[in-house]
């Protein structure tokens, strides 16, 4: 099981991430909004079918005619002309996405009326207005809110005359539209624009389908026929639309197998049926569709309206035959006013229009090629499978063959499914896949990768860890050469301990002893090192430094090493407890701060990695200092500077041996003496004695410093300066006194 979860575990996540992203509604909004708009626009504009045109209402044709900007303040017998001139150029039917829900002149909506009776084919515009109707139980509780879509005909005149109505529902504000319905449920199911004029465009497929369903299936025939015209029935086609989706409705599986036994005829060429497998798709179907945009704006074959009206489009175009759909359809921005948010729309900002819209649903709907989603179940296979297979296989490569790998199957993923899209109008996920899972997958794969080579290391690091300094160990870890790469500048705290009593508890001691006692002891010293964020640079003897490297000083290192070196005379205090007799080991410590060089040092076949500069070595006079002054923990004054957490006690300014500049220097209070009554008696005491020393009155810091030694017992720095005092009243101080305390010795 754990070699199962370490091979496919990163290709489970990854599966899981893109189920969970695809199954939200941002998932799903961002592969309509991104993945699908990429689709579309690397396969670029394609012909859309010859059987469909749009006439616009546009501002030129306003100005051509006379007419006032606004379409609805048009004579309404204008349109009788235009239907009037359709008719005799032989359209199969025409559709009016406009409004006609207000009475105008008697006379002139008369006319129009007349013309759409005339023609015989004509579909009006159904407005569909919806409320929102609060749902209560008794007389006051408020269950929640119910939509309720009222359908609002044209003016009665017109709507006696049309052979349909329909309804064509799009966004109130223009947004991005990707797909459109084709029945409206909350509406009595009524059959939309497009669908309308797919039926009155194929009138023949009405009687061929019922005869197609009375051989197919008697059982599916019979009700259909006993059904009772719908109440809701306004115009001819309206009462057939109705009953054709309430026998699909009714029998979810007849519309499959009619379309089998359609292309089962047409294929064998004894077919008698033309063009009837779109209305049996189209009403069979699901309520809406994904629009399969052409291109642009006027990709659908567009005449303005003046162009029909006069005759001059005659010239021009061949409206036999097609179905016309007829609404505003500006060529220019400024005068858009329908448009809608689509893959193709222009830099320029023109946007399709509605009734562009409706004649590319019409035509997707004639020649079958809508979009066609992938079903959600197959999906969820496919994003499982995928993330799967990326998470398993990006896992067998290594280093930068990762970011190949991905890329390779990035690419080859997205030229299926961009072949699906274009020869089978299948749209696949794009998004999940290419972004959601292949990005992460790309990325685990890397750290998995990194985290088996850190692994690798650690396993150098635990065999090498006991012999080597750590960073050395990284080093070998990353490969020899890196041991000779350049050197590194940092800024470093330095801790350098030293033990007394060595050297005659190694003359005493078995070397086998000695070695576990000594291993026993720096045990003692390394851990609060390492627990510090500080690294053991180097050992020597009973000797060891360690180092607080970083870019820049930084306070809270400083307080670490510090925190480091209290927990060292604790954990050495502990340790000297629990020693046999005779074998203590009393440490000093010394700390410093400044600029130094981190590197291998060394040549030919050996080299040691160390820190390299002037700290180094005064981290150690300061550790040395301690045997003079008889203290445990010294620092220099710029390792406390500005840390509120530490207690110290100023000792002086003091010129180490081999030094050019005297340096501040300080005693670490440990942890059990801070709230001492005795070292803070001690503190002020000693900072009065140093300050006459310092200000050249010997006299007075001689007495102060013995003051101390009454009062308070023995301490190492009063009797360090004590001493001092006396020797500098026999010699007699010179008159450029400072104060700086010279050392000749380590």
């Amino acid at each position: 099981m754990v070699l199962l979860l370490r091979h496919f575990g990163l290709g489970l996540i990854v599966a899981l991430v893109g189920l969970i992203v695809a199954s939200t509604p941002f998932g799903r909004g961002w592969e309509e909004d991104l993945g699908l708009t990429w689709l579309f626009r690397l396969r670029g504009p394609v012909a859309p079918p010859d059987e469909v045109a749009v006439v616009s209402i546009d501002r030129e044709s306003a100005v051509r005619l006379g007419l006032p900007e606004n379409p609805r303040k048009w004579p309404r017998d204008l349109h009788g002309r235009l239907l009037d001139e359709l008719a005799d150029q032989g359209a199969s039917v025409v559709a009016f996405d406009v409004m006609f829900q207000e009475a105008r002149d008697p006379a002139l909506d008369g006319a129009f009326a007349e013309a759409v009776r005339r023609a015989g084919n004509v579909i009006l515009f159904e407005h569909l207005n919806k409320d929102l109707l609060p749902m209560t139980v008794g007389s006051a509780h408020n269950e929640g809110e119910i939509a309720i879509e009222q359908r609002i005909p044209p003016i009665q005149v017109l709507a006696d005359a049309a052979l349909g109505l329909a309804p064509f529902v799009l966004p109130r504000v223009p947004i991005k539209v990707s797909q459109v319905w084709l029945f409206k449920a909350e509406a009595g199911d009524a059959a939309t624009l497009p669908v309308a004029a797919l039926q009155a465009h194929r009138p023949e497929s009405y009687d061929e389908i019922l005869t197609l369903v009375r051989d197919l299936d008697p059982a599916a025939y019979e009700p259909f026929l006993r059904a009772p015209e719908s109440s809701e029935s306004r115009a001819p086609l309206n009462s057939k639309s109705l009953k054709l989706r309430r026998l699909f409705v009714t029998n979810p599986s007849l519309a499959s197998r009619l379309l089998r036994q359609l292309g089962r005829a047409e294929r064998s060429g004894s077919s008698p049926y033309r063009h009837t497998s779109a209305v049996i798709a189209a009403f069979g179907g699901p309520g809406s569709l994904h629009l399969n945009y052409y291109g642009p704006s006027h990709t659908i074959t567009t005449a303005s309206y003046h162009q029909v009206v006069t005759g001059e489009s005659r010239r021009k175009l061949n409206l036999l035959g097609r179905a016309i759909f007829v609404g505003a359809a500006a060529r220019m921005q400024p005068e858009q006013r329908d448009g809608f948010y689509t893959p193709f729309t222009q830099s320029s900002g023109l946007d399709i229009d509605g009734v562009e819209i409706a004649a590319t649903a019409f035509a997707n709907l004639l020649d079958g090629t809508a979009i066609r989603p992938f079903p959600p179940a197959w999906e969820a296979m496919l994003l499982v499978f995928w993330g799967t297979a990326l998470g398993f296989g990006l896992r067998r490569f290594s280093g930068a063959w990762v970011p190949l790998g991905a890329g390779s199957a990035g690419a080859v993923y997205f030229g299926v499914i961009y072949f699906a899209f274009v020869n089978g109008n299948l749209w696949l996920p794009v998004f999940t896949p290419l972004v959601v899972q292949l990005v992460p997958a790309a990325f685990g794969a890397i750290l998995l990768r990194y985290r088996g080579l850190q692994r690798e290391r650690e396993n150098i690091r635990h065999a090498f860890g006991m012999h080597l300094p750590l960073q050395v160990v990284d080093q070998l870890a990353r490969g020899i050469d890196d041991l000779k790469a350049p050197t590194e500048h940092a800024y470093g705290i330095c801790l350098a301990t030293d033990a007394e009593q060595y050297t005659a508890l190694s003359e005493r001691l078995e070397p086998g002893t000695l070695k576990q006692f000594l291993n026993s002891y720096f045990e003692a010293l390394f851990l609060p090192v390492r627990s510090r964020g500080g690294v053991v640079a180097d050992v020597v003897g009973d000797a060891m430094l360690a180092i607080w490297a970083t870019d820049r000083d930084r306070p809270e290192l400083r307080q670490s090493a510090c925190d480091a070196a209290l927990d060292i005379l604790e954990s050495v205090e502990e340790f000297n407890r629990n020693s046999p007799p005779g074998r203590k080991l009393p440490t000093r410590l010394g700390l410093h701060c400044g600029n130094l060089v981190l590197g291998h040092v060394g040549a030919a076949d050996h080299f040691e990695y160390r820190p390299v500069g002037d700290i180094v070595n005064t981290t150690s006079r300061i550790e040395g200092l301690g045997k003079h002054l008889g203290t445990r923990m010294l620092v220099s004054e710029e390792v406390v500077a500005g840390l509120d957490a530490v207690r110290v006690r100023p000792l002086g300014r003091f010129l180490l041996k081999g030094k050019t500049r005297p340096l501040a220097i300080a005693e670490l209070i440990p942890r059990s003496a801070r709230d001492s009554a005795r070292w803070e008696r001690l503190c002020d005491g000693f900072s009065r004695a140093l300050a006459a020393f310092q200000g050249g009155d010997l006299n007075d810091a001689l007495k102060y410093f013995e003051a101390i030694e009454h009062e308070l017992g023995n301490d190492g720095p009063a009797a360090f300066y004590r001493q001092l005092c006396r020797r500098h009243l026999a010699e007699m101080p010179s008159a450029d006194w400072t104060g700086v305390v010279e050392l000749a010795e380590k």
